[in-house]
C-alpha cells in the first residue's frame, strides 16, 4: 500500500528532529537565552504559522531578557525586542548585514534560478555588486526632489484623484476592499504603463492576493508536508504572475513604464539578468509598492472618520492650507501638510506605530559582541520585530496599546530620555542602512489621498456605530497589519463640497 503524503511527512519530521537533536551544538554561555521548542526543529516554525505575530509575544513572555534565541528549521535566530539593542545591531553594518539574510529567503519567495541569484548577490558587499547597485538606484530614484519621484507621485496622484472625482454622491462600500482595489488599479497602471498586466487582465489581482497570502511558507522555508495546500497555492499563483510579467517584458511593456521601473529593470537587463528573472523582480516590486500603503490608508481613514472630534480638527488643518477653493478646484500640497497639519501628521505616525508588522533582519557575518554582553554567533539571523518594539510600554508609556492621535505632537511634554527612546524605537520604514527608500513616495500617496477624501466626503457606518475591525495579529505579516475583517460604510459627498474637483 502506498504511503500517504501525511505519513511520509510525519516520518520525515521524526527523522529530521532526531538528526537535529543529535547534531545540535550547545550554545555559548554568552549567547542570548535559548527558548526551546516543543517539537525539535519544527516547533517555532509551527508556532509562527499557528499564532502569527502573537507568537513573538508568547515566546518573549517565557524569559525576561531583551534578546533571545530560537531555532527555526535549523537556522539560529536572535530576536531583539529592545530599542537600545536595535540601535547597537544597526551600528554593526559590517559584521551584521542585510544582503546575506536575503539570499535564501529571496530565492524561496520569488523562485529565482541559480544563475539569477548568483548574478544579483555576487559581490554584494562591494561597490561593483548588482545588489548594491539596485539599492543605490532605488535610493537615488526616490529621493525628494528627483525627477523620477516627482513623476511617480504625479502619475499616481492624477490617477487616484480622477477616480475620487468620479465617485457617485453616495455609495456603500467594503472599505478595505475599496482601498485595495483602488490602489492596485492606480499604482500598477502608473508604474507599469499601458501594458500593465493587471489592467489587461483584472483577474490577476485576485491571483496576486492569493500569492501574497501564502508566500510566507516559502519565505520561512516551511517544509511542504507541514503545509502542502499553502505551498501549492503559492507556487501556482507565482507562476501565473511571473508568466504575465514575462509576457509584459516580451511585448516591450517597459516602453511606457514610469522612469523608476525602467531604471530598475534596465539595470537587470544591463547586468545580464534573464527576462524570466526580471519578471520575478517586477512581481516582487508590487509588494513594495502597495503592500504597506493599502493597509495604512485603510487604518488612517477609519481611525479619523470614526472619531468625529478628530475629523473636525484635521479638516480645519487641511482647509487652512488651501490658498483658494472658490473655483471648486482643490489641490493639497504634501509639503504644506507636513509643515502645517501637526494633528494629521501625528495621527499618521500613530497609525504607522500601531500597524507596522514587519521585522528588520540582519545576518551575522562573524561572531559579534553587542553591548559588551550578548554574543551573536556567525551564521545566525537577527530579527527585530517592529510590532513588538512599537508596543513596548517602557518606551511608549502604559497606554502603548491604545490609539492616541496626539502621541507624536511636537508639543508633547517628554523627558530627554523619552524622546531618545522613542526616536530609536519608531521604525515603520525600517532603519539603518536599509531604511526603506520608498518611504517618501508612500507618505506622499497616503497623505494626499486621505486628505482629499477627508475634505470631500463624509463616511457613515451602515449600523448604529462604526464597528472597526481588530488588527489581524493571527498571521505573520510581510507588510503593515491588515484588518481581521472588512467594514461596510456609506461614503457620501460632503455637504458644500459636492462640486469640488481634486487635483
Amino acid at each position: 500500500m502506498a504511503l500517504s503524503n501525511l505519513t511520509i511527512g510525519v516520518v520525515c519530521c521524526v527523522v529530521v528532529a532526531i538528526i537535529a537533536l543529535a547534531t545540535r551544538k550547545q550554545p555559548d554561555a554568552r549567547e542570548p537565552p535559548y527558548v526551546k521548542e516543543t517539537v525539535p526543529y519544527f516547533g517555532h516554525i509551527y508556532g509562527l504559522l499557528k499564532h502569527g505575530l502573537r507568537y513573538f509575544d508568547l515566546v518573549s513572555a517565557q524569559q525576561p531578557h531583551p534578546i533571545f534565541t530560537i531555532d527555526m528549521s535549523g537556522q539560529k535566530n536572535y530576536i531583539v525586542t529592545s530599542p537600545e539593542l536595535v540601535q547597537a545591531v544597526q551600528r554593526n553594518t559590517t559584521s551584521l548585514s542585510f544582503s546575506p539574510a536575503m539570499i535564501p529567503a529571496f530565492r524561496r519567495m520569488m523562485g529565482f534560478d541559480e544563475a539569477g541569484m548568483e548574478l544579483i548577490f555576487r559581490d554584494a558587499h562591494t561597490e561593483n555588486g548588482m545588489y548594491g547597485e539596485i539599492h543605490r538606484v532605488q535610493k537615488a530614484s526616490l529621493l525628494p526632489g528627483t525627477e523620477s519621484l516627482d513623476e511617480l507621485c504625479m502619475l499616481i496622484r492624477a490617477k487616484l484623484l480622477t477616480i475620487v472625482n468620479e465617485l457617485p454622491s453616495s455609495q456603500t462600500i467594503d472599505l478595505y476592499a475599496w482601498v485595495q482595489d483602488l490602489f492596485m488599479k492606480t499604482n500598477n497602471s502608473a508604474c507599469f504603463g499601458e501594458k500593465d498586466p493587471f489592467t489587461l487582465d483584472p483577474s490577476l489581482k485576485s491571483t496576486f492576493w492569493a500569492w501574497e497570502a501564502n508566500i510566507k511558507v516559502l519565505l520561512l522555508g516551511v517544509p511542504w508536508f507541514l503545509s502542502p495546500k499553502k505551498h501549492s497555492t503559492a507556487q501556482r499563483t507565482r507562476k501565473e504572475l511571473v508568466d504575465a510579467f514575462l509576457k509584459y517584458l516580451n511585448d516591450d511593456g517597459l516602453d511606457s513604464a514610469c522612469s523608476f521601473i525602467k531604471e530598475l529593470s534596465g539595470l537587470g537587463i544591463r547586468r545580464g539578468l534573464s527576462n524570466e528573472n526580471n519578471a520575478r523582480a517586477l512581481l516582487g516590486s508590487i509588494l513594495a509598492i502597495v503592500g504597506n500603503t493599502i493597509p495604512t490608508t485603510f487604518w488612517l481613514l477609519i481611525s479619523i472618520f470614526s472619531r468625529p472630534d478628530l475629523l473636525k480638527e484635521i479638516r480645519s488643518e487641511l482647509e487652512a492650507t488651501l490658498e483658494d477653493s472658490s473655483s471648486g478646484t482643490i489641490s493639497l500640497d504634501y509639503n504644506t501638510i507636513r509643515e502645517k497639519c501637526p494633528v494629521f501628521m501625528s495621527t499618521y505616525d500613530e497609525v504607522l506605530r500601531m500597524t507596522s508588522g514587519i521585522a528588520t533582519v540582519r545576518y551575522t557575518n562573524e561572531d559579534t559582541l553587542i553591548q559588551d554582553r550578548w554574543l551573536l554567533k556567525k551564521g545566525a539571523q537577527v530579527q527585530m520585530p517592529t510590532a513588538f518594539i512599537h508596543a513596548d510600554p517602557t518606551t511608549w508609556g502604559a497606554d502603548a496599546d491604545v490609539f492616541d492621535h496626539t502621541r507624536f505632537l511636537k508639543s508633547k511634554v517628554l523627558t530627554k530620555d523619552q524622546k531618545t527612546r522613542r526616536a530609536a524605537a519608531f521604525r515603520p520604514f525600517g532603519g539603518g542602512n536599509t531604511l526603506c527608500p520608498g518611504r517618501h513616495f508612500a507618505s506622499y500617496e497616503v497623505l494626499t489621498f486621505v486628505g482629499s477624501v477627508l475634505l470631500g466626503f463624509d463616511m457613515a457606518p451602515t449600523v448604529k456605530t462604526f464597528d472597526v475591525p481588530q488588527m489581524d495579529r493571527s498571521k505573520l505579516p510581510l507588510t503593515s497589519l491588515k484588518p481581521a475583517g472588512d467594514i461596510k460604510v456609506n461614503l457620501l459627498r460632503r455637504l458644500g463640497w459636492e462640486e469640488a474637483q481634486f487635483r
